[in-house]
């Protein structure tokens, strides 16, 4: 599993940040975020070494609101921890 803060280049030649990993329904999903203009975003499954983009539009809606809930739930634990 791909862990956040993690740096990858993809195919596309640019390189990407890991800004979170959930698994859902028993695979790797990663969100992750271009390191050049940070507005370039994939959501994709990762298994066997390999990222694949997600295009299913129901699996993309899902999966967007997981990586919703981890990251903020994520920032309260960091908040948390430094008060």
């Amino acid at each position: 599993m791909l862990e956040q803060g993690e740096l990858l280049q993809l195919t596309n030649d640019k390189e990407y940040v890991v800004v979170s990993s959930i698994i859902y329904q028993g695979a790797n999903y990663v969100y992750l975020l271009d390191t050049d203009t940070y507005k370039d975003f994939k959501l994709c499954k990762y298994e066997e070494e390999q990222l694949k983009v997600v295009k299913d539009e129901e699996l993309l809606a899902t999966l967007i609101t997981k990586f919703n809930t981890d990251l903020k739930d994520n920032l309260a634990q960091i908040i948390h921890s430094t008060q």
